[in-house]
């Protein structure tokens, strides 16, 4: 264990969200602190916490409240809303369009190759550590689990649609997709008779990943090299190209950090 947390620290550095800094001499102790790179993730941890504290099961360990500090503190229930029309965001709100002047290199519904490369299995969680946000680590923790999820928000929804644009192996598409209905994340129908053929589509507890999911594509907008793509999300409540912000479901205000503290009680 001890391994595996230094190779991720020392890749969480490397890839710029962590720097070390020394606080004893005898012997050497060093700690871990966030960059303005990691500062920038805290929207989509918040919305990690929003997501879990509403779905996960009720024995989780996490803070049952987030307080918003100012003027009047306040219960802070993070809302992920379009940026132009500040209205909430749901899945059912987002179109999918193509950009005419981009060339098509891809099936409409194909994701970047980028995403099928290097496989993980699925998560292990050791019993006798923090198991907080295990619900929702189950289900992003994983890079093919995600992958599944993220190729059902482009309107993926059958095994061959899965297999044939995920660049994924049939045992382990096969595995993720009994993950999720197992989570319910995904729910089976079946389109075909004889044979029988099965079609996996979004529960309303799928459809709610859709937000803190679009926060991390947000972040990559905002802080990676912009990358040319086919197609754009539209946000059809104002029409305009999907851009999302995380704010305070009381005040409307962007939580900071350092104005907001768990409530324990």
């Amino acid at each position: 264990m001890r391994g595996t947390l230094s190779n991720r620290l020392e890749f969480l550095m490397a890839e710029g969200f962590l720097h070390k800094k020394q606080y004893q001499n005898r012997p050497p102790r060093y700690e871990y602190r966030l960059t303005e790179k990691g500062l920038s993730l805290y929207p989509w941890a918040l919305m990690l916490w929003q997501w879990e504290s509403e779905w996960a099961p009720g024995d989780n360990a996490l803070p049952t409240m987030l307080v918003h500090q100012g003027g009047n503190a306040h219960p802070l229930n993070p809302q992920c809303v379009c940026r132009h029309c500040r209205k909430p965001l749901h899945f059912d709100d987002v179109e999918r369009v193509k950009v005419a002047d981009v060339a098509d290199t891809s099936d409409p519904k194909s994701l970047p190759e980028s995403w099928g490369g290097q496989r993980r299995t699925r998560a292990k969680v050791s019993g006798d550590i923090d198991t907080s946000l295990a619900h929702v680590v189950d289900i992003i923790g994983d890079r093919w689990t995600t992958l599944v999820l993220a190729g059902s928000f482009v309107g993926l929804t059958r095994y061959d649609d899965f297999l044939n644009n995920l660049g994924i192996a049939t045992n382990i598409l096969a595995d993720r997709l009994k993950i999720l209905v197992d989570m319910k994340i995904f729910s089976r129908r079946e389109y075909q008779v004889n044979p029988s053929r099965m079609e996996y589509l979004l529960t309303e507890k799928g459809k709610s990943l859709y937000p803190q999911t679009m926060t991390l594509r947000q972040w990559v907008l905002d802080v990676m090299p912009p990358l040319a793509h086919p197609y754009k999300l539209v946000h059809k409540s104002c029409g305009h190209d999907l851009e999302i912000d995380v704010v305070c479901g009381v005040c409307g205000k962007q939580p900071q950090i350092g104005k907001v503290r768990f409530d324990l009680d």
